[in-house]
Formats: C-alpha cells, sequence, structure tokens
C-alpha cells in the first residue's frame, strides 16, 4: 500500500508517549489512504430492479413478511467458534 519508513536517528531517543503518538499518526495516514484507495464513502450502491442482488433482496423480504426467514449464526452452521456475529 505505502512505502515503508524509516526512522531517524532522534528517534531511538523518544519516550514511550512520543513513539505511541507516532505510530497513532502513521496508522491514521494508512487507514485514511486505504479508504480514500477503496472509496468506501464516495458513491452509494445502487440496486437496479430487475437485476439479480434485487431478486434476492425482494425473496428475502417476502421470506420475512412471510415469517419463513431464519438467520443462523456462523457456528450455528459450521459448528465451530469462527462466529464474527460478536
Amino acid at each position: 500500500m505505502s512505502t515503508a519508513q524509516t526512522i531517524s536517528q532522534e528517534a531511538v531517543t523518544l519516550n514511550i508517549a512520543e513513539l505511541e503518538a507516532i505510530i497513532r499518526r502513521i496508522v491514521r495516514e494508512e487507514v485514511t489512504q486505504a479508504f480514500e484507495a477503496w472509496r468506501l464513502y464516495e458513491e452509494p450502491t445502487v440496486i437496479e430492479a430487475g437485476s439479480p442482488i434485487h431478486e434476492d433482496m425482494v425473496e428475502l423480504l417476502r421470506m420475512k413478511e412471510a415469517g419463513t426467514l431464519k438467520l443462523l449464526s456462523h457456528k450455528k452452521v459450521w459448528g465451530d467458534d469462527d462466529d464474527l456475529s460478536g
């Protein structure tokens, strides 16, 4: 994503608080660059009527209204500890 950043000889004498501040700044810059690269918040997603994802969403809404939609956790489906739902 970005080039490696080197530390000057002065940085060797930094205290912990100063080092933490530098790390926070670098991480903040990296996250900002990633968001800009991914364009996460730039354009809304448009789902066109008749598209496959629209049809899936309509079907899910029908199932919800009919009471037949059942959401399962990763652990319940796969039986392992990789449940990301919290």
